[in-house]
């Protein structure tokens, strides 16, 4: 006998927190998960003897399938429903850990790692759509916040399965795959607190690449950020005089920013308009980038990457609460997936982008390429802000 899905006008406030628990959970498992497969494929590939470039490509295969995937994920939502989707994603994902290591080879890894790109790409989208159904709007900020929170601590997490397991033999894809299998539980204890059907306007997925650009912008600029720093914020404090070490803390300095600060960004988004915080935490965020060059390498760089990563990281939680706030049912889902995809597209080009703004302007070109996109991000969502859109677009 399967249960009967529930939506929230039916759901009491402790179902309510059930539900969002669990979407968190089955999140926050796969987000350490995700940040253990990263480097150990990365260093799997090095000991093949595959080179450097091939990697990357091959790393590339999880943006590329979050571009693909993303448009059929309202129909997919319609086609299987919340929950059953979720746990199909999830096995599927554990499969493919199982299937890197039974099948060494580099070019059957592009096919294995499209796929479970796509399976990670749902798992995400259906997840932050489950949380943004439950969630009321009066505690949209702070909810969507800790969702952020919680993540990105197992994303620091993961890297501490291969200090346990190694990189070698099939311990550390065994782990992996029972880490995916794991975040089952919370899915099927409590995914029956989850809105489905097909009630929404009816517009097709990429109509909401345009119906919301404040928040589908955002993601886009995010992905863009997330993606250059992560992969060439290192590189760039070499190259300004910072030892390996200190270069290697940036990251640490990015990520704890992002752990610290979506909580008061969240409450805050609770307290004032939502476009007017999207503009304030890239214009913050973005005039620091932009005086990275003064104070590369000197005392105030740490601290300033530390405030850099928890401000624009804010684009990303506070562009999910924008479509919460606007949108429901199956046009939730909808907007979720370009929300997704701009970011899966961001991430794709980011890296790329600001790798050639080093090259062709030194090292400094990183900070004024990534600062240029955030503050002409910052200016736009002021601009939102100042002219809202009579049809309630965002």
């Amino acid at each position: 006998m399967t249960d009967q899905i529930l939506p929230p006008t039916m759901l009491s406030p402790r179902d309510r927190r059930l539900g969002i628990i669990a979407a968190i959970a089955c999140l926050t498992v796969v987000g350490i998960g995700l940040a253990a497969v990263m480097p150990l494929l990365a260093l799997s590939m090095d000991r093949m003897g595959v080179r450097s470039g091939l990697i990357g490509f091959n790393s590339a295969m999880p943006a590329l399938a979050g571009i693909l995937t993303t448009p059929l994920i309202p129909w997919l939502l319609r086609r299987f429903g919340t929950r059953n989707l979720l746990l199909v994603s999830i096995v599927t994902s554990a499969a493919c850990m199982i299937a890197y290591y039974l099948l060494p080879n580099i070019w059957i890894w592009f096919p294995i790692r499209l796929l479970n790109g796509a399976t990670l790409t749902v798992i995400f989208v259906v997840s932050e759509t489950w949380i943004n159904q439950l969630a009321p709007d009066h505690l949209r900020g702070r909810l969507m916040a800790i969702y952020a929170t919680v993540l990105s601590i197992g994303f620091a997490t993961g890297p501490f399965v291969l200090m346990v397991a190694g990189s070698e033999g099939l311990l550390p894809y065994a782990i992996i795959a029972g880490l995916l299998i794991t975040a089952c539980v919370p899915v099927l204890a409590a995914g029956h607190f989850v809105e489905e059907g097909d009630h929404g306007s009816g517009k097709g997925f990429s109509s909401f690449l345009f119906v919301a650009p404040t928040a589908t912008i955002a993601a886009l600029a995010f992905g863009m950020l997330e993606a250059g720093s992560m992969n060439l914020l290192p590189l760039y404090s070499l190259r300004v005089g910072m030892s390996e070490a200190g270069a290697t803390a940036t990251l640490s300095m990015f990520a704890l920013g992002n752990v610290l600060c979506q909580m008061p960004i969240g409450y805050a988004a609770d307290r004032i308009d939502r476009r007017l915080l999207l503009g304030l935490c890239a214009g913050f965020g973005g005039s620091l980038i932009l005086m990275m060059p003064l104070f590369a390498g000197g005392s105030l760089f740490l601290p300033a990457i530390f405030l850099i990563g928890g401000t624009v990281t804010g684009l990303y939680t506070l562009g999910l609460t924008l479509l919460g706030e606007r949108f429901k049912g199956i046009d939730l889902g909808a907007a979720n997936a370009a929300f997704v995809m701009m970011y899966s597209f961001g991430a794709l080009i980011g890296p790329a982008m600001g790798g050639g703004a080093m090259q062709i302007y030194g090292p400094h070109g990183l900070p004024t390429f990534l600062g240029g996109v955030t503050v002409a991000y910052a200016l736009f969502a002021l601009w939102r802000w100042r002219h809202p859109p009579r049809s309630g677009a965002l």
